[in-house]
């Protein structure tokens, strides 16, 4: 099954391939920043900048945006963590070789299924618009793609770990989105504060 989905003639490394080849410098400036933004470990930052959004105005973020933020996050951290650890697919540059393959900026030498940057950033996508408009949507959706996109190019994830990562990090914000709603459905008081009304004669 490796050999099919990471053979040398598998789809997934022909595009691997031809995007962390494209050479442009633009690109090379450019990505290595999505790959930074995207990290899990600028968690910390996000979530100071959403604190500062709810005391500015709750109706922009409101509390519960907080809350399941935090939840998803280390719920995506511990899946990408068990999924890595599952799969064991070495990264690009062990499994092809050093010198086919170029690596910008920081090398790992972890696992590579799935791509930890695409599962936070899809998930913090997902967490953020969740219940929300286009406007919301489309702005942190084309941040995801971007972070997904920076890490094949800078040679760390083939695109099936960054596609991977993608539709995990969506499914944590999901399950959490909804265990939060079901929490909160199960222990909020009745609209009617209780009070059956009695039947009409």
């Amino acid at each position: 099954m490796y050999g099919f989905f990471y053979g040398p003639g598998s789809v997934n490394q022909k595009l691997f391939m031809l995007i962390n080849h494209a050479d442009l410098p633009f690109l090379d400036a450019v990505m290595p920043v999505f790959t930074i933004l995207g990290g899990s470990w600028i968690f910390y930052l996000y979530f100071v900048l959403m604190l500062v959004c709810y005391v500015i105005d709750k109706r922009v973020m409101p509390g519960k945006y907080l809350v399941v933020y935090l939840v998803a996050t280390i719920f995506s951290l511990g899946a990408e963590d068990a999924l890595k650890s599952f799969f064991h697919v070495p990264r690009p540059a062990l499994a092809i070789g050093m010198e086919q393959v170029r690596v910008l900026g920081k090398f790992s030498t972890s696992y590579a299924l799935p791509s930890g940057h695409a599962v936070f950033s899809f998930m913090t996508a997902f967490t953020l618009s969740y219940g929300r408009g286009w406007r919301w949507h489309t702005p942190l959706f084309l941040f995801a793609v971007l972070v997904a996109w920076s890490r094949v190019y800078v040679g760390a994830h083939y695109p099936l770990d960054v596609a991977a990562g993608g539709v995990v990090g969506v499914l944590c914000g999901f399950i959490v989105w909804r265990s939060y709603e079901q929490v909160r459905k199960r222990f909020s008081p009745p609209r009617d504060g209780g009070v059956t009304s009695p039947p009409r004669t």
